[in-house]
């Protein structure tokens, strides 16, 4: 009977994670006016971690808390070293530990978003665990992330293009994408020297040239169609073993 047992537990077919490998689009997944900010904090992201991430699965890679922690842990280390005190690791749960349940999936979350309240983060841009790792909010998650990237410029270390722009124009994100809902003939020369830089910030991002008499809209289809080729970090080759989620 114990060898019954045991060939039918042979024959079952290994768990499925607890995150599908694969989900929804990046424009599938949250508003329009925030895909050029998921794509900054992508490559900065892989700057940090240095795991090459397929900006459209943004979402999913970023779901199971794995390559968040990582960054969590590569960030603290760096601001350690600039105060010099000593770093210590934070501890988390890694991809192929995490099995086939949710547990582990939302206390990673929960830790990232502790160390997020910890590293000085604002507590009110920070999100749930269920924001991410349910998906009920991703723009709240993304407010989380975006914090991180915030506090981590005002103690001085690499932050992302998007942060830059906020820091040189005085200018929340939203303020700045907010220009293109108004009428273009309307702005003032300054208004429309931050449309341009937005603009030129989106392409060396990898999303093309932008009409900044249009609204972001416009850009709904050429968008779609450079971020299903457009990584973050060096793209794998088809049978290549560069990983693109934390090990």
């Amino acid at each position: 009977m114990a060898e019954g047992r045991r060939g039918s537990l042979l024959g079952t077919p290994p768990p499925e994670p607890p995150i599908p490998e694969r989900g929804p689009s990046l424009t599938s997944s949250i508003e329009l006016r925030y895909v050029p900010l998921c794509v900054d904090l992508c490559h900065w992201i892989n700057d940090y971690t240095g795991l090459s991430m397929e900006v459209n699965q943004f979402w999913t890679l970023l779901q199971d808390g794995c390559i968040l922690c990582d960054l969590m842990n590569k960030v603290q280390q760096q601001h350690c070293i600039n105060i010099e005190e000593t770093y210590q690791y934070i501890g988390y749960t890694l991809k192929k530990d995490l099995g086939d349940q949710l547990f582990y999936v939302r206390l990673n979350v929960e830790t990232f978003i502790r160390w997020a309240k910890n590293f000085g983060c604002d507590k009110e841009l920070l999100c749930e665990v269920g924001h991410l790792v349910e998906r009920k909010d991703l723009e709240r998650a993304l407010s989380c992330i975006h914090a991180v990237a915030r506090r981590v410029a005002e103690l001085r270390m690499p932050y992302p293009k998007c942060v830059r722009m906020e820091v040189k124009f005085h200018m929340s994100y939203n303020d700045i994408v907010g220009l293109f809902d108004e009428d273009h003939a309307t702005l003032n020369e300054d208004q429309i020297h931050v449309k341009k830089c937005f603009a030129d910030f989106c392409q060396s991002i990898g999303l093309g040239k932008m009409d900044i008499t249009q609204p972001l809209k416009s850009n709904s289809s050429e968008w779609k169609s450079r971020l299903s080729e457009l990584w973050a970090g060096t793209k794998p080759l088809v049978n290549g073993n560069i990983p693109t989620i934390a090990e």
